[in-house]
């Protein structure tokens, strides 16, 4: 098997996370597939540095998360939404968090919208509203759950053949297209809480307006703690996902 990890962020954005101490999105993806799935290869696609791949050799992609937003108008999202168009062209499974489902809404003619109520560190209380995935992604999966999160946009509608699978308070957190092979998440299950809070450190300086010292301090030693407790469950729809292709 083959699969094809899109890496949503840019080469700025990349050395951010060296800088963070914290590893690659992408490579993040590279090791929970090839835990879950020994004999796979996977390769990477990065928009500032485009390899040539043969797109129908994989039988599925992922897309990571990303830190910009999919309505400006730059050469890093054009990049974006034209590899997405293609595989889309496919009809072949597709994973999508967080930037990656924005991007892939974005592809299929919906618009992302800045929230209004955006989600540091943690969407809590997202409730499974359609049991469609009961027995496939969201097989043991609580029906009402937390999980990491960090992002400024949303989605607010969805494409035809899509369903909202879930969602809390704040946003749309995942949707699903049985006819098009897609599912996509606005959380991130794949990372660590204690992770996002480590680049939340390094990025300290963009919380200024929304969080003082002290509950700045609090999200931090909260998110530290979650991972502890939460590991186990926030890997369950990514875990399914996988197992199912292979």
């Amino acid at each position: 098997m083959k699969i094809l990890v899109v890496n949503g962020w840019t080469e700025d954005g990349d050395k951010d996370h060296e800088k963070a101490g914290c590893a690659l999105q992408k490579n993040i993806f590279n090791n929970l597939i090839k835990e879950l799935i020994p004999d796979v290869v996977v390769d990477n696609y990065s928009s500032y540095s485009p390899n040539k791949f043969i797109l129908d050799s994989y039988e599925a992609f992922m897309w990571t998360g990303g830190g910009g937003n999919i309505y400006e108008n730059n050469q890093h999202n054009k990049s974006q939404l034209n590899l997405c168009s293609k595989i889309l062209s496919l009809g072949k499974p597709i994973w999508g968090s967080c930037w990656g489902m924005q991007v892939i809404v974005t592809a299929l003619g919906k618009k992302v919208f800045k929230s209004n109520n955006p989600e540091f560190g943690i969407s809590k209380d997202i409730k499974i509203k359609n049991n469609v995935l009961e027995n496939s992604i969201y097989k043991n999966k609580d029906l009402i759950f937390d999980a990491p999160a960090h992002h400024y946009d949303i989605i607010v509608d969805i494409p035809d053949d899509f369903e909202v699978i879930a969602e809390n308070d704040r946003c749309i957190q995942s949707i699903f297209s049985a006819n098009r092979n897609i599912f996509c998440t606005q959380y991130h299950p794949e990372l660590g809480y204690d992770y996002i809070a480590d680049l939340m450190i390094f990025w300290k300086n963009n919380y200024h307006a929304i969080f003082n010292e002290t509950e700045f301090n609090t999200l931090i030693d909260f998110l530290k703690t979650k991972e502890i407790t939460d590991k186990g469950d926030r890997l369950v729809e990514l875990k399914n996902w996988l197992l199912d292709l292979n």
